[in-house]
């Protein structure tokens, strides 16, 4: 029965990729992942279907408030919203915080110049070099599966360690809320234009800036859906840039794996923060000192992961090694229990039969 609802799962997602599209609103998508994990746990009974809920509900509930609050970051109204109109003048959010715009601008602007093109930001160099006018070029297809995999990598990750490793599962759900509280915290305190918005406004200089990062599933018939929820003023945010939250999950996914990897596996985890890099910038979505942003982000979420995974350990060593006489000499001669060979308490020998050993030790 399970094999059975797999398979139908797989060929009804794969039907509805097909004719809705790819779903990218975080309710969706983990409607789906609950769906999916009640068949991989069914046949185990209503405790192990109630014990997944209990794992994941609490992570799916903040991400949730995430989506959410990162809309109420946006200075946009909701008409704004829904007409697609976004002024960059005068703009201020509900905390009075100004719209930055000229800061990435020539923040960019000089990252140009120390890589080596002149006064060309990278955005517009990579556009002018890679995307020929009036076409999409083959590759078009792989920068807009690279720009999709943020939706679908994280899910996908969490849905693995939950399956094979219920502590990792935990490790990598609590780092993707750090970085989610991080991110909304940061589009509260800095709203900044991208650059298809800048371009919009008519304060980009140089040439025109595209928005490309969908344009490559129109070579292959497919398309980005919000889902299950429309994507109104609550859950988007046009002025979500600073840090790059795409630049910052690829990072923190490379990352997550890179402790213990062989050298190929690192090569080839390097690669995808470096593909989402690209990516973004190919398609007029960040600056690349807001991909710089979200990368140091990750990085400083993934040290300090190992930082305090070393200090527990250190506590934890340390405890057994205090408690340890603690224990034998309470069990000797009070629970009149000791350890067995292997995990759970078994009775005691008598104690005459013990004193001798213990002279013989000693």
């Amino acid at each position: 029965m399970r094999w059975a609802a797999l398979v139908a799962y797989v060929v009804g997602l794969g039907i509805f990729v097909a004719w809705q599209g790819i779903p990218t609103d975080r309710l969706g998508i983990y409607a789906g992942i609950l769906v999916l994990l009640t068949i991989v746990v069914l046949g185990h009974g209503w405790r192990a279907w109630w014990q997944m809920m209990v794992d994941w509900l609490p992570f799916e509930a903040v991400l949730l408030a995430y989506d959410y609050s990162r809309g109420f970051a946006s200075p946009y109204s909701a008409a704004q919203e829904k007409a697609k109109i976004f002024p960059i003048v005068d703009v201020r959010n509900d905390l009075g915080v100004p719209l930055h715009v000229s800061f990435p601008i020539r923040a960019d602007q000089w990252l140009g110049e120390h890589l080596g093109i002149g006064s060309a930001m990278p955005t517009t160099w990579i556009q002018e070099h890679f995307h020929p006018t009036g076409a999409i070029p083959w590759y078009g297809v792989l920068v807009s599966l690279v720009y999709c995999s943020h939706f679908l990598v994280m899910p996908i990750v969490a849905i693995v360690l939950w399956i094979r490793n219920r502590e990792r599962f935990r490790i990598w759900m609590n780092m993707v809320i750090v970085l989610a509280v991080a991110g909304v915290t940061t589009y509260f305190l800095y709203p900044m234009a991208p650059p298809w918005l800048a371009d919009n406004g008519g304060v980009f200089p140089g040439p025109y800036v595209g928005r490309y990062t969908s344009e490559g599933f129109d070579l292959v018939g497919l398309h980005m859906v919000g889902g299950l929820v429309s994507q109104g003023q609550y859950l988007v945010n046009p002025v979500a840039a600073m840090p790059s939250l795409h630049t910052a999950y690829a990072t923190l996914a490379a990352g997550f794996f890179w402790f213990g990897a062989r050298w190929w596996q690192k090569v080839l985890l390097a690669c995808y923060p470096l593909a989402m890099g690209f990516a973004l910038l190919y398609g007029g979505e960040h600056y690349l000192v807001d991909e710089l942003a979200g990368a140091a982000y990750a990085l400083v979420v993934i040290a300090g992961w190992q930082v305090s995974s070393r200090l527990r350990g250190t506590r934890t060593r340390r405890g057994r090694v205090e408690t340890r006489p603690v224990t034998v000499l309470g069990t000797a001669h009070g629970t009149g229990l000791r350890d067995g060979p292997s995990g759970p308490p078994q009775p005691a020998q008598p104690a005459e039969a013990s004193v001798p050993n213990v002279g013989r030790s000693g």
